[in-house]
């Protein structure tokens, strides 16, 4: 399933690096990423991808299936 995700928190493109780092480690494909903005394939929960991020301490505003 693919889920867009909004965030705050995220300033610069090493925040981007470690966010796609945590997708990765979850097996989630990246489709697009933004500045508190990222699109993922993943086949695990939303609330997966919330930890995930959160963990690294970024808020998560929203996760929606696209």
């Amino acid at each position: 399933m693919k889920f867009r995700v909004k965030t705050s928190g995220m300033g610069c493109k090493h925040c981007i690096k470690r966010v796609e780092k945590a997708m990765e480690e979850l097996e989630a494909k990246v489709e697009s990423m933004e500045l508190n903005d990222f699109t993922v394939e993943f086949e695990g929960s939303p609330e997966a991808v919330r930890k995930a991020v959160e963990e690294l301490g970024f808020t998560v505003l929203s996760i929606e299936g696209v």
